[in-house]
């Protein structure tokens, strides 16, 4: 046995911690990995959960091969479960509640969408033809330029069955253009199993870029549908939103102290997410140690958010153009970008089932073990 007073002079390496490690270690590591499951389970980690995840994809993916006129059914119907659960969660979530981002473009997208499918559906006879028209190629270029091209681009969409916060986002920009390669390319059965619900005679005739007039095509009608999200948007986030989790806000109360900080922002939630430490270097020469102050505070600068907000503007554009457009052309190319799209979501959420299995608590203990070992500790023979 080991003497503590000796164990203390014998300089170790990490690894040689894992064989000489001190009760404290032990204890500690015991605790972070008990609060590492802990967060798991609170997270909705569990059996019952995870064979939700998967048995809802094996439903929308035989309902997609085999009924796909009834798709559109199944989006409805996990629409109006996931949007208030979704709603509740991002309310309790902390230490800042998350409510307002319900106000950004996808999830604003998805919830007029749920809205229109069931107005349309209940209104037929009591809704023009040709609005009818004009929501249908809206709804087209938004599914399959900027809700597509984000599955592509965004890492935390993935197949990661027992989170509903995964899943949703899945569900919010994945299930629209695959809604929509049935509404386009397979219209007929639609049509037949639901005549007195859609109207999809013009689906082979509508045209993708303006001609006599900016309405009337997929890319015009994309942009209006944009920009009547996008213009609220801009207004609310510059006045309001800018200003709500920094940590001593700009307002005040009536005796003259800062309002409480309680909400969040995708703005923020983006921008501490390494937005802030990139957009400073690489456009305004700002030192990373004051971006890094920003983060801290959460008080970023107008002209990060003017920047942020005209980014947002250009990718939408530029998916329209370099997604939807392609998709629109072809059948084929929509189905390829689907399964491309879902080989990426399935990788994703493999990788974060490998990292729970292989990678979290070893790296738990390492650094424990190691942070045991810098400061010193009682050790034993293990």
């Amino acid at each position: 046995m080991i003497h503590p007073k000796q164990s203390r002079e014998i300089e170790r390496t990490p690894s040689q911690a894992f064989r000489f490690g001190s009760a404290d270690a032990v204890k500690q590591v015991l605790e972070e990995v008990e609060k590492a499951a802990e967060k798991r389970i609170n997270d909705g980690f569990s059996e019952i959960n995870f064979t939700l995840g998967v048995m809802n994809c094996f439903l929308v993916t035989y309902i997609f091969a085999a009924f796909p006129q009834h798709l559109w059914i199944i989006y409805v119907i996990e629409g109006l479960f996931l949007f208030p659960m979704k709603s509740y969660f991002f309310y309790k979530a902390k230490p800042l509640n998350q409510i307002y981002y319900l106000f950004d473009y996808c999830w604003i997208m998805n919830m007029v969408g749920v809205v229109a499918l069931i107005v349309l559906v209940a209104g037929k006879h009591s809704l023009s033809e040709s609005f009818r028209k004009e929501l249908f190629l809206a709804a087209y270029g938004t599914a399959c330029g900027p809700l597509f091209a984000a599955t592509a681009v965004l890492p935390f969409i993935s197949l990661i069955f027992h989170d509903m916060n995964s899943m949703t986002s899945v569900f919010i920009h994945f299930f629209p253009p695959l809604l929509f390669y049935i509404l386009r390319w397979r219209s007929e059965e639609v049509l037949a199993a639901w005549p007195n619900a859609f109207s999809l005679d013009y689906t082979n005739d509508i045209q993708f870029w303006p001609e006599d007039s900016f309405t009337g095509n997929v890319f015009g009608n994309t942009i209006i549908g944009y920009l009547m999200w996008y213009i609220p948007y801009c207004v609310w986030i510059y006045f309001i939103g800018h200003d709500l989790p920094r940590e001593v806000r700009m307002k005040k109360l009536k005796n003259g102290s800062p309002a409480p900080t309680t909400f969040d922002t995708v703005f923020h939630a983006n921008h501490r997410n390494g937005n802030c430490v990139a957009m400073g270097t690489l456009f305004f020469n700002r030192s990373v140690e004051e971006s890094k102050r920003q983060i801290a505070n959460n008080d970023f600068e107008t002209r990060d958010l003017v920047v942020y907000m005209a980014f947002h503007f250009l990718l939408v554009i530029a998916s329209i153009v370099i997604v939807a457009y392609p998709c629109y052309l072809s059948r084929y190319v929509h189905g390829t970008f689907l399964v491309l799209l879902l080989i990426i979501c399935t990788w994703r959420g493999a990788k974060r089932y490998t990292y729970y299995s292989t990678q979290m608590y070893a790296r738990i203990i390492r650094s424990k073990f190691e942070a045991n070992l810098r400061h010193g500790g009682t050790a034993f023979e293990a």
